[in-house]
């Protein structure tokens, strides 16, 4: 197998600018799912597991912050009305508690998704080189594939060649010798020599 391991990739300047190979449909036609190899299988869940995280940690925030501010707007109002009951006192503290937990959870979650780019390139650049082994092997094999039946194309056309100057020799050779035992033997005598010969055809297509 080719010499692409991560080690030997993974700080090449270039490869910062390769995007996601699950996310790029272009990847599944460069390697078929019967070329992948169980390397490459591995490193795709672990790329796509690490894209749903992601993906659910930012809706997570998304989702408490929303939570975040109708706490907010419900401590607003409540300021802004006349009530000084005992209730509206413990309604607003347990608000307050909820709106400090969710600022709380918040930075925890974003906290989170700090560490999924790295993670997300780390996972990503393993799966370019399990797949370069694969597509590079494929390239070099079909390479020389490609290098031997060239050799074999160009003899068939040499023997070809010498064949076709072979077959024009003989036709020239009795297309002479036909001529020649016409003349001797004329017409009539050759033409039943010919039926006594048989269907073979001595001329080819080119029999008069």
């Amino acid at each position: 197998m080719t010499n692409f391991s991560y080690e030997k990739i993974k700080d090449l300047e270039g490869i910062a600018g390769v995007p996601i190979l699950t996310l790029d449909e272009r990847w599944y036609k460069l390697i078929p799912a019967k070329y992948k190899t169980d390397e490459i299988n591995y490193w795709e869940k672990q790329v796509n597991e690490l894209l749903k995280q992601q993906g659910q940690a930012h809706n997570d925030i998304k989702e408490v912050k929303k939570i975040k501010n109708q706490l907010i707007q419900e401590v607003v109002e409540a300021m802004e009305d006349d009530d000084n009951s005992e209730a509206k006192k413990k309604k607003m503290e347990q608000n307050q508690r909820l709106i400090q937990e969710a600022k709380d959870k918040i930075a925890k979650l974003e906290d989170e998704t700090l560490d999924f780019p790295k993670e997300l390139a780390n996972a990503n650049k393993h799966l370019i080189a399990e797949t370069l082994k694969v597509v590079y092997e494929r390239l070099n094999n079909n390479a020389e594939d490609i290098e031997l039946l060239s050799k074999l194309i160009d003899q068939t056309r040499i023997k070809l060649k010498k064949n076709i100057v072979i077959r024009q020799d003989k036709e020239e050779a009795n297309e002479k010798m036909y001529t020649y035992m016409h003349d001797i033997f004329g017409p009539d005598f050759s033409n039943e020599l010919d039926k006594l010969n048989g269907d073979f055809k001595i001329m080819g297509d080119r029999k008069k």
